[in-house]
């Protein structure tokens, strides 16, 4: 939906409106709650009002939307989502810095099927080691929480409902089942 504004007879397009759910890169999950033009010293910008998910108000330039915001995903991102979770999980590198790039990489981009594989990925080596290094697990905690945040607005599901979904999955199907390695 675009929303068009007008400020001194200039007008500035918009992606998002009021009420629309997005997803900040580094915040995460949040509602649009308004779209205003405020002038900072001589200069008038366009921003967005953003109630994120962690109870804050970001304020983000219309200008920097293409590179700082994304909608929520769709019901049917989400089905892909499930389907990854589904799916085994994948042996993840063995080099602790590559792994951090990749956990770094799908952090900025924010995409919930990227957040689905390595949620997934990080979980299955957590089980088997028996655990991930401080830097892996505070990185795991964080992406859990943004997917969890996302699926709750994007399936219209409260927080527990999503976690326990999550957690099933998890545990399900992220690692191969000891009878199929025999």
């Amino acid at each position: 939906m675009m929303t068009q504004i007008g400020p001194r007879n200039t007008s500035t397009t918009c992606t998002f409106s009021p009420d629309d759910w997005i997803v900040h890169r580094h915040y995460g999950i949040g509602q649009v709650k308004a779209v205003e033009t405020k002038a900072i010293g001589e200069e008038e910008t366009t921003y967005y009002k953003i109630d994120a998910h962690n109870d804050s108000t970001i304020w983000v330039p219309v200008t920097s939307e293409e590179d700082l915001l994304r909608p929520a995903a769709s019901e049917d991102e989400f089905a892909e989502v499930v389907q990854v979770l589904k799916r085994p999980s994948r042996k993840m590198n063995g080099h602790f810095q590559t792994r951090i790039a990749r956990i770094r990489k799908v952090s900025r981009e924010g995409n919930p099927v990227m957040l689905a594989r390595t949620v997934r990925d990080l979980w299955a080596r957590r089980s088997r080691r028996g655990q991930l290094s401080n830097t892996e697990e505070s990185a795991w905690r964080r992406l859990v929480d943004r997917l969890i945040a996302e699926w709750t607005v994007s399936m219209d599901l409260n927080e527990d409902q999503a976690n326990k979904r999550l957690y099933n999955l998890l545990e399900e199907h992220a690692l191969p089942s000891i009878a199929a390695a025999a």
